[in-house]
């Protein structure tokens, strides 16, 4: 008898998930079939990370996505960790040749997917997502301040090749992925974490990539006590990166 060949993964999205919006699930699906339109032929695995969520995630939603997606993977747990540790969660247990990572409701514009995917495999090893200069003009007070001190610290501090770092869209192979997994940040400033760790490894190609948001999209507020926790939090990826040889 011949032996059935694994399937060959060609690319793993993964999406961190906490408290989304009613009808999340519908919108995943809308959203994940435009993605594959665009990239015909390719095999793409959807890995949603439930990050200890307490609302409008059900066992519906999720088979609703199961019975319509045939390459997917639900990983839940409980208490809420942070979208640090959930992107671990789903890096680990991807499968792909390269991953992309994304938020639940695909904030950005799909295209960028499919750029992403196809600067993985011209021998890029990091893509990391670059929000354009009209992003901000949509941003809540507290959520320019946040985005602009970043920026600020980044340059000033992490010596990075650019300042932007949060955006939530990026890309990696198998060498990004093992810098990945070496993060230790639970919650958002992961993101910085990784991208410090990365420019250090000057083996690593690096590439910025501009991106926008979809029409619609609203950005949810963020707390002074948010803002205070990541600005600790940027303190100790300091601490790490420059304590830690490449």
């Amino acid at each position: 008898m011949s032996e059935t060949k694994p399937k060959i993964i060609h690319l793993d999205i993964i999406q961190p998930c906490y408290n989304p919006l009613p009808g999340w699930e519908q919108s995943v699906w809308l959203h994940f079939n435009d993605v594959v339109s665009m990239l015909p032929g390719v095999t793409i695995n959807l890995i949603i990370v439930n990050d200890g969520s307490v609302k409008n995630i059900s066992e519906q939603a999720v088979q609703f996505l199961k019975e319509r997606i045939s390459d997917f993977q639900y990983i839940t747990y409980s208490p809420n960790r942070g979208k640090g540790h959930a992107l671990r969660t789903g890096i680990k247990a991807s499968k792909g040749r390269v991953q992309i990572y994304t938020d639940i409701d695909f904030p950005y514009e799909l295209i960028h997917i499919k750029e992403i995917y196809e600067m993985l495999l011209a021998g890029a090893d990091i893509v990391s997502g670059v929000r354009k200069k009209n992003y901000y003009q949509t941003l809540s007070p507290q959520r320019w301040l946040a985005s602009k001190m970043s920026q600020i610290l980044n340059r000033l501090f992490l010596r990075l090749p650019f300042n932007d770092t949060q955006s939530g869209l990026k890309g990696i192979n198998r060498k990004g992925r093992l810098i990945f997994m070496r993060t230790t940040i639970e919650r958002y400033l992961a993101d910085t974490e990784f991208l410090a760790l990365a420019a250090k490894t000057r083996k690593l190609k690096l590439v910025p990539h501009e991106v926008s948001l979809r029409e619609g999209i609203i950005l949810s507020k963020m707390s002074f006590r948010t803002f205070m926790r990541e600005f600790r939090n940027f303190i100790t990826v300091y601490s790490i990166v420059f304590k830690r040889k490449a």
